[in-house]
């Protein structure tokens, strides 16, 4: 197996200094420039660099083929290539994702549309796309044909239907031995870059850096050495020397990317934010109990907490749509009026506490002066209530330094309208595309989703940028390592224990980047 790896290996070497050269090395200096312009510029700039370097590939098959190709013919590849992409956009293009991200800007109502009806749409959307995928397979084969002698849509539709699929998904899984083989090296460096940091940070940043390139330059061979299996040594020379040149230009470009990719990082780390008011399992969420306790432990710069209205137009502090959980009361809270909810025993984890109305706990918080991250939730009648919310509360917020934020587009654009000074932001489930110019101040982005080339477009537009809800010791330091405004956290204890020791700053990024493929 290592006998025939090293082949490989030797045969894509091949193809990187063979006939082909030039054309491998304009290909990956035009995806490293392409990715820094998403995470720089982002907009037009990046969405030219993606069609400019989705007419590579094309290209490349073309001076690969024994035969001059038509404009029809080009047209067909370029088109079919757009096509699988499309299905094959949710698994993330290798990072590229989000540079497409970050090159359209949809306007912020829009996406509020799909964020809040998302579980309508979801449940039958994320289906129908598995079975796309999955049929895709089909046509992989038949698309590689056409790759060396295009003949267009028919035919290759014909040989996509017409081949079995087990087969070809057998054909794939022997294709991902490289990938897992890559992997594996990833993996090894990332360990021995982290090795190095703990020893000395510029040694560190060395081995990060010389880790990326080399990353990007053995992906590249990998990706050479399919391209002989698929079209054949008549692509390579194996007799011609290197091309000092090119070979030198496609290591500058990777240690310039690696470079820039892991450049020094802000001094200034995120900060603290306790969800909901907790620190671990101290007490019950969204009481003043636990927030008293979280204050005194962590001191963090805000402590998050839900609001959403009862029956007779008052607020309470509580973050579930039901009292079943923390209450073991049936029906929704916004089917009880205040008197009914203040002072309701509550537990959690073991611990008790007490259903607060949003007047108890503010004045709680004054007592300790804590400012609030307040989340005004998208349930009942919160919309129509946003307005003499902002007359009654937005003033002494925005006094003690608190902000508000919603998930429903609808109630930030309501209390922008009411008032200009109060900060508010935008909640958002998941990373759709970057927004078109909006009233928002701020972002509050779901971590599991956020790439660099989101938080790059939210400092473009001089917005903050919360990132929620990060709990894990890797995640934090991982997320830390981006440097967002502040982390929202169930583990606020945790997080400033981590922000005390050294930061693995250059070990972490390079864990950012493979997770960002």
């Amino acid at each position: 197996m290592f006998a025939r790896g090293s082949q490989n290996f030797k045969r894509g070497l091949a193809q990187l200094h063979g006939p082909l050269a030039i054309w491998w090395v304009s290909g990956l200096l035009l995806a490293l420039i392409d990715k820094w312009l998403g995470v720089q510029l982002g907009g037009w700039w990046s969405l030219v660099g993606l069609v400019v370097l989705s007419a590579w590939l094309p290209s490349l098959a073309e001076r690969s083929s024994t035969q001059t190709w038509s404009w029809r013919q080009r047209g067909f590849i370029w088109g079919g290539q757009w096509l699988l992409g499309v299905i094959w956009l949710p698994l993330g293009w290798g990072g590229y994702l989000a540079t497409l991200q970050a090159s359209i800007q949809l306007p912020a109502d829009f996406q509020n549309t799909l964020f809040m009806t998302r579980y309508d749409w979801l449940p039958w959307v994320v289906p129908i796309w598995g079975l796309l995928w999955l049929g895709s397979f089909k046509w992989l084969i038949a698309w590689r044909d056409q790759l060396r002698a295009p003949t267009g849509w028919r035919d290759w539709w014909q040989q996509g239907w017409h081949q079995p699929w087990w087969p070809v998904v057998w054909r794939l899984l022997k294709l991902t031995r490289w990938l897992v083989a890559w992997l594996v090296v990833a993996i090894g460096l990332v360990a021995i870059t982290g090795g190095f940091e703990l020893v000395n940070q510029t040694a560190g940043r060395v081995s990060a850096i010389l880790s990326l390139a080399g990353l990007q330059w053995l992906g590249w061979v990998i990706l050479a050495s399919w391209w002989t299996g698929w079209f054949g040594d008549s692509t390579i020379d194996r007799s011609a020397r290197p091309h000092l040149g090119l070979m030198g230009l496609l290591l500058l470009s990777t240690l310039l990317s690696a470079t820039w990719w892991l450049q020094t990082p802000s001094a200034t780390l995120p900060a603290v934010i306790a969800h909901r008011g907790v620190n671990g399992a101290d007490g019950v969420q969204n009481t003043t109990s636990a927030l008293k306790r979280t204050v005194k432990a962590t001191q963090p710069a805000f402590v998050e907490m839900d609001i959403q209205p009862t029956a007779d137009q008052h607020w309470v502090v509580m973050h579930d749509p039901t009292l079943r959980h923390l209450a073991d009361r049936p029906g929704p809270v916004q089917a009880y009026q205040l008197d009914q909810l203040a002072g309701l025993p509550l537990t959690e984890h073991g611990q008790h506490g007490e259903l607060s109305s949003f007047n108890a706990y503010l004045a709680a918080a004054q007592r300790l002066h804590q400012p609030l991250l307040v989340e005004i939730k998208a349930v009942g009648d919160a919309v129509q209530l946003v307005s003499p919310f902002a007359d009654r509360y937005a003033t002494l917020l925005e006094h003690r330094g608190s902000s508000v934020h919603s998930l429903d587009y609808q109630v930030v654009t309501r209390l922008k309208q009411r008032t200009r000074r109060l900060r508010v932001g935008y909640i958002t489930p998941f990373y759709l595309t970057a927004f078109s110019p909006n009233v928002a101040d701020f972002y509050s982005l779901q971590a599991l989703t956020v790439t660099r080339e989101q938080l790059a477009s939210a400092k473009r537009e001089h917005k903050a940028v919360y990132l929620w809800t990060v709990d894990r010791p890797i995640q934090l330091q991982r997320l830390s390592a981006l440097r967002p405004t502040g982390i929202i956290t169930n583990q606020p204890g945790r997080l400033r224990r981590i922000q005390k020791q050294p930061q693995h700053y250059y070990f972490y990024q390079l864990i950012n980047w493979l997770i960002s493929l």
